[in-house]
């Protein structure tokens, strides 16, 4: 039975609004306006920290004392969750390593603080976070758009968790079945919406687009036709209150995205390489630990919230969630393992919503060096 940690501050999840709110890889979320922290270089007594690289790179070559000496030098780092402690990854993977010991292992000092990603974003734009989970690219693309010096650099997720929903028995099937309709979003209608609608010639005046709240339900195929929602979320809803949904998937019209973003402080980041590369690497070897014994994961999220916890949805928003992180893996690398297409399929969505004034160059806003650094191939390297 697993016993570390258990304390931290917690989410009710006793509502449909929270259970709503908990879907992962949100829209359009608010950007961090915070500027990027100033903090003072490390000081020459502290040991340089060895890449991958500097190391050796292989499993056989790497000094791992070297690597736990100067992971240890870059202090405590602060992990902000993406929506308190629901099971969704990168939160699952940074629970479980902090609970299995696995950062202690490499040298690592981490506290995990529930919070929304929208929030952790600005903690990293102030230095306040030196990690934290991302909803989607687009999040942590917005962000460096309004200044914040932050970076993605891992995806676990490789298509993406949002879809629309409508009724089992509704004519809605495509895109354009959507002209004379209405559609229900929550806060604003995001661009992978309206990248969806525009693969199939849809204007913004030929559907009605009403902002709803978060219960589901509210979808009855008279006042709302269409809503948007998480595939890990308001499907199990519906399904629960006994009314039969589809899901239409906006990867099948130009619009896929991703979910699970680790996003980092850009100064810590290049400062402490191998602290990010060794977070990664502890996740990593967590996923595999979640993948296979997931009451238990369930369990500790649950003890580590301690206002209330849905354990039924989450294990529901676990089990959608794993199978779409499993089932797209990219061919020859790890988890978490992240493209550039990936990321410029959402910078061109926000450009072209107008949600970000332009393209940025790719090498702002994500860094796969870190998470490239902790396989070889597919396989995860760790410490013997």
């Amino acid at each position: 039975m697993l016993t570390r940690k258990k304390g931290m501050a917690a989410m009710s999840m006793l509502t449909v609004i929270a259970m709503a709110l908990a879907g992962c890889g949100g829209g359009e979320a608010k950007p961090a306006n915070s500027p990027a922290p100033s903090s003072a270089a490390p000081s020459p007594s502290e040991p340089a920290s060895p890449s991958a690289a500097e190391s050796g790179g292989a499993s056989g070559g790497i000094d791992w004392e070297a690597r736990k000496a100067a992971n240890q030098a870059a202090g405590e780092i602060l992990y902000s969750t993406g929506y308190y402690f629901a099971a969704s990854s990168p939160d699952v993977q940074a629970v479980m390593a902090d609970e299995l010991g696995y950062f202690e292992q490499l040298g690592l000092s981490v506290r995990v603080q529930p919070g929304l990603d929208s929030q952790g974003m600005k903690f990293l734009a102030a230095g306040q976070a030196q990690i934290s989970s991302a909803g989607n690219p687009s999040l942590v693309i917005t962000s460096v758009d309004s200044g914040a010096e932050v970076k993605g650099v891992a995806t676990f997720g490789s298509v993406g968790v949002n879809a629309l929903m409508v009724l089992e028995d509704s004519d809605i099937h495509t895109p354009k079945d959507l002209i004379g309709k209405t559609l229900g979003y929550k806060g604003a209608i995001p661009s992978w919406v309206t990248t969806m609608l525009a693969s199939e010639g849809v204007t913004r005046d030929q559907f009605k687009a009403v902002s709803v709240g978060y219960d589901p339900r509210i979808l009855d195929g008279k006042k709302l036709d269409a809503l948007t929602v998480y595939k890990t979320n308001e499907p199990y809803i519906m399904e629960k209150a006994g009314i039969k949904t589809r899901l239409i998937d906006p990867g099948d019209f130009g619009a896929e995205t991703s979910f699970g973003v680790v996003a980092v402080n850009a100064q810590f980041a290049a400062e402490h390489p191998t602290a990010i590369e060794d977070f990664l690497r502890a996740l990593s070897k967590a996923h595999q630990y979640a993948l296979e014994h997931p009451e238990e994961t369930l369990k500790v999220l649950e003890a580590r919230s301690t206002s209330g916890y849905d354990l039924e949805s989450e294990t529901n928003r676990w089990a959608v969630e794993r199978e779409l992180v499993q089932d797209n893996l990219h061919e020859g690398h790890g988890v978490a393992w992240q493209s550039d297409e990936q990321w410029q399929r959402e910078m061109d969505m926000l450009v072209n919503a107008e949600v970000i004034k332009g393209p940025i160059p790719l090498d702002k806003v994500m860094d796969n060096s870190y998470i490239e650094a902790i396989y070889e191939g597919a396989e995860l390297i760790w410490p013997e």
